[in-house]
């Protein structure tokens, strides 16, 4: 048991200031005496609720301690070591009794590297000094010193678990509109997308739990229960540890010229080593420089080529051209930096994803319905544009709605509609518009002769223009309901063009769909009710209706990117909503005034 400073052996220093060290010694052992020998914080048969009152001689014990090592430290979390370390009888939790790092100490230093390797944030200076001290060596392996080094840790890792808890990474990336769920649709069991909690609520709990384990285990268990849980995160930590390790084999080599097969040259050498590097070359040896010999581009560097762009969304022309030496000649420490923030994104999902669920990628711009972690469904999907983005959100889908009703914009409707309707009472019915008076379920539809004088001005909004199912609908013919009250959800469209381009974003915010007969089929697949020859009855008849959903759907909008395959290979999109950074403005998608 490491108890303060009790060795026998001075150091060099306290030889030379014998006096400072023997009154902190004395203050160390008087605090100890002071306090009960492995006495439990929290008895095992009480809940923990809340924090033991603080004790000011273990705040002092702290203090005293650290000073012995690290005089100008300054804690942040000063009243919950004390509890912690008496709790934990006083061991250490990262250092051995040789005073070097555990298997704690290793596993929180590998988690801390995705974070060291993002830009510079005055929140990241302090997760650097925790992986300094997770790697500094103690000269004079004392047990005060190696006390007053692993409560140091401690506390730095305390506040990085507070960073984590509070989910404050996430911040970055919303758009004034996550986890927004739609108060009147509650659903139980819902596995919350990103619960905030604070250090002091876990804390008592977290001490319950040191009754059974030893401090590093303990620590083990907090470093990876504030891990993502989902099945992402491990394959992309050891994504990111290839390119780490890919960065300490050299400098990387940078390609000025197009070339193609047939070519020959030392640009040839560097192409190879570059896709070698990047894992799409599997042997680079037929390409090395060898006196005179020349390095000819074959067909096997062209595949490689190929495979290559297709991981980046790139046309697979088998040439470096310039947009494939963009990415080619891409730093290992940028790609590094943008997987690092997807690691960090992977803060936005639910710790356990629901068995239905839809998962869409926004930077990727494509829809995926999994089930029971079967893929049923891929396709295309069309989102929002930059002013209007669709923000990342946690929602379940409430209900899926046939032959929707499209809500004009009151601002359209009063500056664009009306007019015209005015002008040619017959434009409402050529484009499938009606008059509508309030919103009362069913519908009141109303005709252009009932219409008061003072209809659409801003004295009098209770009126309001739709349009009803047909071709001219931009809705299409389905909408997907989310659980949100910013107006934002998945529905079909007419315009079908948008699907065909490599960059799909270009709505107001919603998400357009590529194939939403197959994917109201796919989600109405439990239905007894919602058969498919039901389903084309009411799509026949015209009459809006709304289909629930059972068992339920919950929709992950997510913005990956750069993610690993289901082969472990990486891939990488443009980051068209400049998220792979702290600075990026903050834009709501305000689609409520424009088209879906």
């Amino acid at each position: 048991m490491n108890r303060c400073s009790t060795g026998t052996r001075q150091s060099r220093a306290d030889t030379r200031k014998p006096l400072a060290g023997w009154r902190q010694l004395l203050l160390c052992s008087l605090l100890l005496l002071a306090l009960p020998a492995c006495a439990s914080i929290l008895p095992a048969d009480k809940t923990a609720s809340q924090l033991p009152p603080s004790n000011t001689t273990l705040d002092a014990w702290v203090e005293s301690t650290v000073n012995t090592l690290h005089p100008q430290a300054k804690l942040q979390h000063q009243e919950l070591l004390g509890i912690l370390y008496r709790q934990a009888g006083f061991n250490n939790f990262w250092l051995t009794t040789q005073g070097q790092p555990n298997a704690a100490a290793r596993l929180l230093l590998g988690d801390l590297q995705p974070w060291l390797a993002l830009e510079e944030h005055p929140r990241l200076k302090p997760y650097q000094e925790l992986a300094e001290l997770l790697q500094q060596p103690i000269t004079e392996n004392l047990p005060r010193h190696r006390q007053a080094q692993d409560l140091l840790i401690t506390d730095r890792f305390l506040a990085y678990q507070q960073d984590l808890l509070q989910r404050y990474w996430i911040q970055y990336d919303l758009d004034q509109d996550h986890g927004i769920t739609n108060a009147y649709e509650r659903w139980d069991s819902w596995p919350d997308e990103a619960i905030k909690r604070h250090l002091h609520d876990v804390f008592p709990g977290w001490l319950l739990q040191l009754q059974g384990q030893t401090p590093p285990l303990w620590a083990m268990d907090r470093i990876r229960e504030t891990r993502p849980e989902n099945h992402f995160y491990l394959p992309w930590r050891q994504a990111f540890d290839d390119l780490l390790i890919q960065r300490q084999a050299g400098s990387w080599p940078i390609l000025h010229n197009q070339l193609q097969q047939g070519d020959s040259g030392a640009e040839v050498t560097l192409l190879a080593e570059q896709l070698y590097r990047l894992g799409d070359l599997d042997d680079q040896q037929p390409y090395l420089l060898i006196e005179e010999t020349p390095v000819l581009f074959d067909q096997q560097l062209e595949q490689a080529l190929k495979s290559f762009q297709r991981r980046h969304n790139l046309p697979a022309t088998g040439r470096s051209d310039p947009p494939s030496r963009q990415w080619l000649n891409l730093p290992l420490e940028e790609r590094m930096r943008r997987l690092a923030h997807n690691l960090r994104r992977l803060h936005h999902l639910p710790q356990k994803l629901n068995d239905r669920h839809l998962m869409i990628n926004l930077a990727d711009q494509r829809l995926q319905f999994i089930e029971r972690q079967v893929l049923k469904l891929d396709m295309k999907v069309v989102i929002g544009r930059d002013g209007q983005r669709t923000p990342i959100m946690n929602q379940w889908l409430t209900s899926v709605v046939l032959n929707p009703l499209w809500n004009v914009p009151p601002s359209i409707a009063r500056e664009r509609i009306f007019p015209r309707a005015q002008q040619n009472p017959e434009y409402l019915a050529s484009r499938d518009y009606a008059l509508v008076q309030g919103w009362h379920t069913p519908t009141r539809f109303v005709s252009f002769e009932d219409l008061p004088e003072d209809a659409f001005s801003t004295d009098n909004p209770s009126y309001r223009i739709v349009q009803k199912a047909g071709n001219y609908n931009q809705l299409g013919r389905v909408k997907f309901r989310l659980s949100n009250q910013q107006a934002i959800y998945l529905h079909d469209t007419p315009e079908r063009q948008a699907f065909n381009s490599e960059r799909r974003d270009v709505s107001a915010g919603c998400v357009r769909v590529e194939d939403s007969e197959r994917l109201v089929e796919a989600l109405l697949a439990y239905s007894k009710t919602w058969t498919p020859d039901k389903v084309r009855q009411i799509y026949e008849q015209g009459d809006e209706r709304y289909l629930q959903v059972r068992p339920r759907v919950a929709v992950y909008m997510m913005y990956w990117t750069v993610w690993t395959d289901s082969a472990g290979r990486l891939q990488w999109r443009e980051d068209i909503y400049r998220k792979d950074q702290f600075s990026q403005p903050k834009r709501l998608a305000q689609h409520s005034t424009l088209r879906p």
